[in-house]
């Protein structure tokens, strides 16, 4: 029975009307899209919290540098092995620490927006 669960698509089954500008509606519509989500999902993490809300494309920037991160580590001990010097250890290292840094702050922009 529609509307009856207590969780999943059909526990938001109550209607709110929010009157907006054709520009306001506009925007919400474009931001919800770039979020992948519908205006309704949209405007309830906005309101009442939950997961940040990140772009598509922001996610996928997240996804790639986490592996090229998680490859970088690995390569760490493939130059220790070789026997590579201090000063390409640390400019690993630092390549390293400015991919976590690029993380945060792709994360941090969307996190309470």
């Amino acid at each position: 029975m529609k509307g009856t669960k207590t969780g999943g698509k059909y526990a938001a089954n109550l209607l709110v009307t929010l009157r907006v500008t054709m520009e306001e509606k506009t925007r919400l519509a474009e931001q919800a899209s770039i979020a992948g989500l519908s205006v309704s999902e949209y405007m309830r993490r906005r309101f009442f919290g939950g997961r940040p809300l990140i772009a598509h494309t922001d996610e996928m920037m997240i996804r790639e540098l986490r592996r090229l991160g998680g490859l970088l580590k690995h390569n760490f001990e493939t130059l220790r092995q070789a026997g590579a010097s201090h000063e390409h250890l640390r400019e690993q290292e630092e390549t390293l620490r400015r991919i976590v840094a690029s993380i945060d702050r792709i994360g941090f922009r969307h996190h309470d927006r």
